[in-house]
């Protein structure tokens, strides 16, 4: 036998017996123990809910403006003769300080000249009534001597009839009779017209008297001074102008007291009022203040945060038609009080603030993150069996503070933080260690 066949014997017996090896080893391998590991679980964060009374800041920006500004006007013209010092863009006046005066000359001599007048008419109606005492006692002669001319004229006319005296004598009776008559309705006539010159005197010096009264007023116009304690918001007129009355020469303001305009939304609006012990709608000011809350006034620079006290004291009487926000006037009495050089710069008229409105105190409400509050006002809780709860809630207010929620949980019961993809109530959670605690009041 050759080799090549002896070889190729060999080589099919190897595998013959290599195929019966490898089928015994399979049919005989060892089972694999099936071990069935416990499912993850989340780890989470959870916080305690707790009870507490929550008060609503309502927080808005605005520009402090003053809350009393007057536009300074001349009544009278004239060229400015004095000027206070403190009468320039950015100068302080004291309450009842001289802000200007204009030259009073003229509005001096308009006086002298206004009681001139008044002398000469009193000095005309005293005449005129002499006038009126003289034609009276002249009346009084001239009707007795008619009375005489009267008598001498029927006795001549007897004396004609008897033949006595001549025609011409008798009517040379008749013309002394109607000259002294004619002379009786002449002074009558004067002192008719007496009563209608006195009322003319008399008007006239009552609109004299008038126009002294105005004398004197426009010379008192040409002192102007402040009515309240002020800062000068712009002016500049100087001493040697000439001030043209009705034309605006500056404007002041009062410095006891600003106020910032904030406009609200409807929504953060609603949460500021309190709520008053009647039901009467207000109808004045008065009625309105005890619905009226106090606030804070914040100006932020160089890192710190300066604050101002003061109070809502004007609600506007309906929403901007462009934006739809309600605006409320916040009033800061005394804005320079805290003044200190600096540390505590005072509240100027311009600058940009924040507001903060304190609102109504709800009690017995839940405080959260407002990553805890899921879509569709849903919160994941965790019981007591480490299980996932989905909540439903009433939301009362978000806020940048958190969510404020009142129904739907209750105290101490454990609120999840985290995010859980694909939430199945009931899926088993682990809170993690040290996380857990209580939500602190606001």
């Amino acid at each position: 036998m050759s080799r090549q066949k002896v070889f190729i014997i060999f080589a099919v017996l190897v595998l013959v017996i290599g195929a019966g090896i490898t089928k015994w080893l399979i049919e005989n391998r060892p089972k694999p123990q099936v071990v069935n590991p416990p499912a993850p679980r989340r780890l989470v964060r959870t916080m305690f809910l707790k009870k507490q009374d929550k008060t609503f800041w309502v927080k808005g920006f605005g520009t402090v403006r003053p809350k009393t500004e007057l536009s300074i006007v001349p009544e009278v013209s004239g060229k400015v003769i004095e000027r206070s010092s403190g009468f320039r863009t950015g100068g302080f006046i004291k309450k009842g300080d001289l802000l200007f005066q204009i030259d009073p000359a003229d509005y001096k001599l308009a006086i002298n000249r206004r009681k001139a007048e008044i002398a000469q008419l009193r000095a005309d109606i005293a005449r005129l009534r002499q006038e009126e005492k003289n034609h009276q006692a002249d009346l009084d002669i001239a009707e007795l001597h008619m009375e005489l001319v009267s008598q001498e004229m029927e006795r001549n006319e007897r004396l004609r009839k008897q033949g006595v005296i001549s025609s011409g004598q008798y009517d040379q009776s008749q013309q002394n009779f109607l000259r002294q008559e004619r002379t009786v309705q002449s002074i009558k006539n004067v002192l008719a017209l007496l009563p209608v010159q006195l009322r003319q005197k008399s008007a006239a010096l009552n609109a004299s008297r008038s126009e002294l009264k105005r004398a004197v007023l426009q010379l008192s116009r040409t002192k102007l001074v402040s009515p309240f304690d002020a800062r000068v918001r712009e002016t500049s007129l100087d001493v040697g102008d000439f001030a043209s009355a009705g034309r605006a020469v500056g404007k002041i303001y009062d410095v006891s007291v600003l106020e910032v305009p904030v406009s609200l939304p409807v929504e953060d609006a609603r949460w500021v009022f309190r709520r008053n012990q009647g039901t009467v709608f207000p109808r004045s000011q008065e009625e309105v203040k005890p619905f009226l809350p106090t606030a804070r006034v914040s100006w932020g620079q160089f890192g710190e945060k300066i604050e101002w006290r003061g109070r809502v004291s004007l609600v506007d009487s309906g929403l901007d038609e462009s934006t739809r926000a309600l605006t409320l006037v916040v009033e800061i009495p005394e804005p320079m009080k805290n003044w200190v050089p600096g540390k505590h710069p005072p509240l100027f008229v311009g600058m940009f603030v924040e507001v903060k409105i304190k609102g109504i105190t709800m009690p017995d409400v839940f405080v959260i993150p407002r990553a805890a509050l899921r879509e569709r006002d849903l919160v994941y809780l965790l019981d007591e069996e480490g299980k996932l709860r989905i909540q439903k809630v009433e939301v009362i207010r978000k806020d940048q503070d958190g969510v404020i929620i009142k129904n739907g949980v209750n105290e101490n019961a454990r609120i999840i933080l985290s995010a859980i993809p694909d939430p199945v109530s009931g899926m088993r959670l682990d809170e993690q260690d040290g996380i857990a605690g209580g939500a602190s009041a606001q």
